[in-house]
């Protein structure tokens, strides 16, 4: 029994569907693969797996199992049902995709003499679809491509329109990203370009040469903020080249009221971009009498919020004097010289002679000098509290006589 069965699986094969090859294989992990390949082995034989018989068979895990086998039901690969999976036919899911059921017959074609034959000439339009189709399978997937991707590029015909050297054009950019592994890329590409006007050759040749320009310009913008380019600051660029119309002599513009910034970005120049479209702003020259105009304006309002020149201030020359606005709206009051004289008090006029003599030490050590005998100290006072008259200094002088002449002055 055991021989049988060793010479069965010799000479077995295990069939697997180039349909699966060419549409699942690219997107799945290599341990669903496996678990796929094993799946179509052992449905042959009709034997009951547990979840553990296969880890241990695949050299995984239990949880790794499990994860392979809820992506290939993700996929379409397989059905899941309450006791195990069932492995779907993907070739008759193909087929369904692709094919309509038709519910008439459609009339055979008759020739012109009523035999049969070709009735009607090749349609141009056809003609150039099938030979895009082959073009494309060609150059891009070496004359294997999926029936799904047949299925989708007529959809995009039917839905966007496109021209076919359009089409080819929208495999070409996504091959140069390396994003032709799956459908999604491409498919929210072709939306785009459909979104933007892009149905002809003629729009395509338009698009690719502004596309150069924002690449240009988004190059230029990186190197003067000394910064590297994202998708986010490139999306900006284009609306700022497509949407607004701007070159960019007028975007340097705006990156130059950047330099005071510690750290540049490309939201300040969006919103100073934004606002000289908004006043109808196009070329440098209305952009810096624009400029200049503001800057103007704004410094005639600093200047009169900070009591400057404006109404209610004496013109400049007029001898009146020239008194700061008043902000707060209220009469202030006005003190004469006069008044401000009389805040002082007289001072009497003081003889040099006298203040000098004012000055003077008096004590019992003065009166007890006399003629021929050295003044005593007094014991009970220190040294050094004992001062000898001097006569007054030349700065002092001078002090008293100027202070003497003010006062006399009218």
């Amino acid at each position: 029994m055991q021989i049988d069965e060793s010479r069965r699986l010799l000479f077995s094969d295990t069939l697997v569907p180039d349909i699966f090859i060419t549409e699942y294989l690219p997107s799945l992990d290599g341990l669903a693969v496996k678990f796929y390949l094993y799946a179509l082995f052992a449905a042959r034989s009709r034997r009951t797996f547990t979840e553990a018989e296969i880890a241990r068979r695949l050299g995984a895990e239990t949880d790794a199992v499990r994860a392979a086998t809820a992506q290939l039901a993700s996929v379409g690969l397989v059905l899941m049902k309450e006791r195990g999976f069932e492995i779907v036919d993907v070739k008759a899911a193909e087929v369904d995709k692709i094919y309509r059921p038709r519910t008439s017959a459609s009339p055979a074609p008759v020739a012109a003499d009523g035999s049969d034959g070709p009735a009607t000439p090749v349609d141009p339009r056809r003609a150039a679809r099938e030979k895009l189709l082959g073009d494309i399978a060609k150059t891009f997937f070496q004359g294997l491509m999926s029936p799904s991707w047949y299925y989708e590029i007529e959809t995009w015909f039917e839905r966007y329109h496109f021209e076919p050297e359009v089409i080819y054009a929208l495999f070409q950019y996504c091959a140069g990203k390396g994003k032709l592994d799956g459908k999604g890329y491409i498919a929210k590409v072709a939306e785009g370009w459909a979104s933007r006007g892009i149905l002809t050759f003629q729009d395509l040749s338009v698009h690719f040469a502004q596309r150069e320009k924002v690449t240009g310009i988004s190059r230029r913008i990186g190197k003067k903020l000394h910064k590297g380019m994202t998708e986010y600051d490139e999306e900006k660029v284009v609306q700022w080249v497509e949407g607004l119309g701007f070159d960019f002599d007028v975007i340097e513009l705006a990156l130059r009221r950047t330099v005071k910034l510690q750290n540049p970005n490309l939201d300040y120049v969006d919103k100073i971009l934004k606002e000289w479209f908004a006043n109808g702003l196009k070329t440098p020259e209305d952009i810096e009498g624009y400029e200049t105009e503001r800057a103007r304006r704004l410094s005639a309002e600093r200047q009169a919020a900070r009591g400057g020149v404006g109404p209610g201030s004496a013109p400049f020359g007029s001898g009146a004097p020239n008194r700061p606005r008043n902000a707060g709206n209220f009469d202030q009051r006005e003190y004469s010289d006069e008044f401000l004289v009389s805040l002082y008090d007289e001072v009497p006029a003081v003889d040099p002679q006298e203040l000098a003599a004012a000055r003077a030490p008096e004590g019992p050590a003065s009166a007890a000098s006399t003629e021929g005998d050295a003044p005593q100290e007094l014991p009970h006072e220190p040294k050094e509290h004992h001062r000898t008259a001097e006569p007054p200094s030349d700065v002092l002088q001078g002090q008293l006589d100027l202070f003497q002449l003010e006062r006399e002055a009218p």
